[in-house]
């Protein structure tokens, strides 16, 4: 009876070692089948965060030369009527410290 007892033991021991890698090869392949699927849907993501972030690249570039060209634009305007400069510069400073003063 103690063999009986024994290769019973080991029987069920081997059915559900054997039952546990079945389980585990089978949640291995169904990862590897997600992962598959899951592929080229990041790459496609990777590419749009590539290609948003070139194009962000790119605008600021653009409104740097622009910023460029209205700094200098405003500087050839001075240049050329530097007393029409200094008048309005004086005036938009008075117009500020009017607003300021009526809400203090």
């Amino acid at each position: 009876m103690v063999t009986d007892t024994t290769t019973s033991t080991t029987g069920d021991a081997t059915r559900t070692r054997e039952n546990v890698d079945k389980a585990t090869q089978s949640a291995h392949e169904a990862i590897d089948r997600m992962a598959a699927k899951a592929a080229p849907a990041i790459e496609q993501l990777q590419s749009a965060a590539a290609n948003a972030a070139q194009a962000l690249r790119e605008k600021a570039a653009a409104l740097g030369e622009m910023e460029e060209a209205w700094v200098e634009s405003a500087r050839d305007c001075v240049r050329r009527n530097p007393l029409a400069s200094v008048l309005v510069a004086v005036a938009v400073g008075v117009l500020i410290s009017r607003i300021g003063s009526d809400r203090g």
